[in-house]
């Protein structure tokens, strides 16, 4: 069977045909953000003059919020079926590692099924797994045509061909010893094929995130220069008033911020998942200190934002004033002792990385050498002690040291993994304790493991490369955002003083009048300058959380890419609010300078 499109896909999984689809997800939903809209804008003035949303403000409004929740409607369940292809390819290589090993021994189609079951600690895949064993039990059907079944549905074009494939051998009656066998270099090549795929695939989305953030940075420009210039108030509007200068604006900023929340499900569907850290639940002297770390971090960290909250309030007005200079190192300052906890997590993971380049050595060493002496297994490590493993040396010793003083084999292999705290470490480990002792040939369960953990540290480098691509792109885009916004506020500033200076004097002039005579050319800021100061207050807030907001966006992605965790990217995310909050200071000291250039 032809694996179905990726839309169609979607729509088995959500158990509906397209029109049901549509009538019970996408309209409701369009539906109900319509209404939303309407009523939000009367709520705040209707499309009256001072309104919140007035005019044509109003009106976009509606049509941008409809659009953007009707297309996240649409988009929502391929971007599921993205993300459940990643999750499963990201198995792939664990997965046929395994059944090659276990096929080394006699494994009959109905034994390998049996061990297909058994695999809950796939995720997806065993979800996968799940749907051939209903159809297997339930549904009474046979084991190759329930395989081509869920090959046909499958997310992953990777695991469908494999299904299919097995489906075909075991009608044939091809042993499934051999079929395993011959699938190790088939799936590493296709394994490999796709993942290039997927990085060329963030490629592209790399180009489409530059030129949205590109086209929103022109829009906020805009919305800036129609802020001071064609919006005025005083100091006795009220909130809904305010807000109703800043409808623009808002609109704009409503569009950038849907650009970054769509770039970062979008890259995440499709970056494949990279596991760094062991899952376990052993106590290592890098996680107790990590926890005392990320404790008192955490608590200095709630201690200084609290005290800058409350000297932002204090000091409001002369803060806000010179927010382009100071803001964002006034936002990154109070969370800077999370970077602590952050930097060790980040040395942890090079650390990790060190030990995986000396895994495959080591895990071949000791299938050779348990293979040639079959002695006990403190014996064979200690025949590995000379051997020079880099990272994984200490380990290695601390292993010895246990299997010496007769723990539990299999307790110390576990203290092992904890000790190196990688994933690839902790579940090849397993899959060679499991293979070595079913098949009784160590040396080839760990031929098999080696090759395979070597075609995965290739595929790192390459995914490495495109990390490194992204963190310049991300950098480089988040330093001309604040550069063009610190622009965009000057021109905007210097504009508005200078017309608010002509306003000053024409204090004997209607300039009503001025405007009725210049067919409309006269500008509003010119009847009452009061607001241009509060304006640009404003615009500079608004930006600055924006930018925080790709800030978060960008560390996000880069972090995913680059296969860190949550906390390596809480560190990243402040760097980036330092580097953003410097180069805001450098432009705005710069723009300063240099404001003759705008007519001061």
């Amino acid at each position: 069977m032809e694996r179905m499109p990726i839309w169609h896909i979607a729509l088995r999984r959500l158990e509906m045909p397209i029109g049901r689809f549509l009538s019970l997800y996408v309209l409701p939903v369009s539906i109900f953000t319509f209404i939303f809209s309407i009523v939000l804008v009367v709520l705040t003035g209707g499309l009256s003059e001072g309104a919140l949303f007035s005019g044509i403000t109003g009106i976009l409004l509606v049509i941008l919020l409809t659009a953007m929740a009707s297309v996240a409607a649409i988009g929502f369940p391929i971007l599921d079926v993205q993300r459940s292809a990643s999750l499963i390819e990201a198995e792939m290589h664990m997965f046929i590692t395994r059944m090659g090993i276990l096929s080394i021994g006699e494994v009959g189609a109905q034994s390998i099924f049996d061990i297909l079951k058994q695999m809950r600690d796939y995720g997806e895949l065993a979800t996968e797994v799940q749907r051939i064993e209903t159809l297997v039990d339930k549904w009474h059907t046979s084991l190759p045509e329930a395989a081509r079944i869920v090959a046909q549905q499958s997310p992953s074009p990777l695991w469908s061909d494999f299904l299919s494939r097995m489906a075909f051998s075991i009608e044939a009656g091809q042993p499934i010893d051999q079929f395993m066998r011959s699938e190790q270099e088939t799936i590493a090549e296709q394994y490999n094929t796709l993942y290039d795929t997927r990085l060329e695939s963030v490629d592209t989305l790399k180009e489409i995130y530059v030129s949205l953030v590109t086209a929103g940075l022109f829009g906020l420009v805009i919305a800036g220069i129609h802020l001071v210039l064609f919006e005025v108030g005083s100091d006795t509007d009220t909130p809904i008033e305010v807000a109703s200068r800043l409808r623009f604006l808002l609109l704009a900023s409503l569009v950038f911020g849907f650009v970054q929340m769509g770039a970062v499900f979008a890259f995440r569907a499709t970056i494949p998942k990279d596991l760094t850290f062991a899952r376990d639940e052993m106590d290592t002297p890098f996680r107790i200190n990590f926890r005392r770390s990320l404790l008192i971090s955490g608590l200095v960290t709630i201690v200084l934002v609290v005290t800058s909250v409350l000297t932002l309030i204090w000091v409001f007005e002369e803060l806000t004033s010179q927010w382009d200079k100071y803001g964002l190192l006034f936002i990154a300052v109070p969370l800077s002792p999370l970077l602590i906890p952050s930097l060790m997590i980040r040395r942890e993971e090079n650390q990790i990385q060190r030990r995986d380049q000396t895994y495959p050595d080591f895990i071949r060493a000791l299938g050779g050498t348990a293979q040639a002496r079959s002695s006990e297994p403190s014996a064979t490590i200690k025949a590995l002690r000379g051997i020079d493993f880099g990272m994984l040396d200490n380990s290695i010793d601390r292993l010895e040291k246990r299997l010496s003083t007769r723990i539990d084999s299999d307790r110390a292999w576990d203290y092992f993994t904890a000790d190196t705290n990688s994933a690839v470490i902790s579940r090849y480990t397993r899959i060679y304790i499991e293979g070595s002792q079913s098949s009784g040939q160590p040396a080839a369960t760990a031929e098999m493991v080696s090759r395979s953990v070597g075609n995965l540290l290739s595929l790192r480098n390459r995914r490495s490369l495109s990390a490194n691509t992204m963190w310049g792109v991300a950098l480089g885009l988040l330093i001309s955002s604040v550069a063009a916004l610190n622009v965009t506020t000057a021109i905007v500033l210097q504009l508005g003083e200078s017309i608010a200076g002509v306003a000053g004097g024409l204090t004997q002039t209607d300039v009503s009048a001025l405007s009725d005579f210049g067919a409309g050319v006269a500008l509003p800021v010119m009847e009452d300058a009061s607001s241009v100061d509060d304006n640009i207050r404003m615009f500079k807030i608004i930006i600055s959380l924006l930018i925080l907001m790709q800030v978060v966006a960008v560390s996000s992605i880069a972090t995913r890419l680059r296969g860190g965790t949550r906390s390596s990217a809480v560190g990243q995310m402040i760097l980036l609010t330092w580097v953003s909050g410097i180069a805001s200071l450098l432009t705005a000291i710069m723009l300063e300078s240099a404001s003759g250039v705008f007519g001061s």
